[in-house]
């Protein structure tokens, strides 16, 4: 089961709980890089891809999203296995960058 909530912070940060198993980061975050950009910031996009680019060693990651229109998003992925939540977190600078 899936939830995902909305949090506002300096950017935008979503978490999401995975069901029983290992997540696969990259698959999780798409739909909320989905909800992120189109309930928050009223943009009509999809994320087709996400590839995380940099593991930062401490259950954090750097990665870039890539929308259905071809354009690349950095975001910012944290995954808590002990609570099995990924949060996800799309910078303004990379939505200013969509406009």
């Amino acid at each position: 089961m899936l939830i995902v909530v909305l949090v506002a912070v300096v950017g935008i940060i979503a978490f999401v709980l995975i069901g029983s198993g290992s997540p696969d980061i990259e698959e999780a975050s798409k739909p909320i890089v989905d909800q992120i950009l189109q309930e928050q910031y009223d943009i009509n996009r999809s994320c087709d891809d996400v590839t995380v680019t940099n593991d930062n060693g401490d259950n954090t990651y750097e990665a870039k999203a890539t929308l259905d229109n071809g354009s690349a998003i950095n975001i910012n992925i944290e995954y808590y296995p002990k609570k099995d939540r990924i949060y996800v977190q799309i910078p303004y600078s990379e939505v200013l960058l969509l406009n």
